[in-house]
């Protein structure tokens, strides 16, 4: 009898050792930044946000090519896809951009979601601007998550002149750029 409670142990203890260290590795992974590449980056139309129930179009793909333009000035080949099968109205299938990126002879695929867009800046209104995004880059041959970063840019309680939310766009974007490359 002791014999099974030994063996039962050590079965728990190995697969509890086993568990804690493929949490770790993961962790690891989506945590580290994109080295440089000689092959183009490919980056989707983010996925539009929502505010009061209605989805905001336009917005996504503005925000991800602010994004290209980022990636282009630190000396990275990088191009916005515009293709039907990719809308910024819809979520996009991670295998299936995977798979488009590496058509293109892409090393890298890049996912987003513009997940807060509020454009309160009228005079005096009170409203806050606010701007935010989440981005996934992804290793197109084994489709897995590389890197990731999210950044957010907010405004003042009021302005004095019409100040529309885009001027978050560069930063925001430069903020992104940042904590995803080397």
């Amino acid at each position: 009898m002791k014999k099974y409670i030994w063996g039962a142990l050590f079965v728990l203890f190995f697969g509890l050792m086993t568990i804690g260290c493929a949490g770790l590795q993961a962790n690891i992974d989506t945590g580290s930044k994109i080295a440089k590449s000689d092959k183009p980056i490919l980056i989707f139309p983010f996925r539009n946000p929502y505010y009061k129930g209605q989805e905001l179009r336009g917005v996504g793909e503005s925000v991800a090519s602010a994004i290209v333009s980022e990636v282009q000035a630190i000396g990275r080949n990088c191009d916005l896809v515009r293709n039907d099968e990719f809308k910024a109205t819809d979520l996009i299938n991670i295998d299936k951009a995977c798979e488009y990126a590496r058509q293109n002879n892409a090393d890298i695929a890049i996912i987003g979601i513009v997940t807060e867009w509020i454009d309160g800046a009228t005079n005096w209104s009170g409203k806050v601007d606010v701007a935010a995004v989440t981005v996934s880059a992804y290793d197109t041959e084994s489709h897995k998550l590389m890197s990731s970063a999210s950044g957010r840019q907010n405004g003042q309680w009021f302005t004095f002149v019409n100040a529309p939310v885009t001027r978050f766009l560069r930063p925001l974007s430069k903020e992104v750029v940042l904590n995803l490359f080397e």
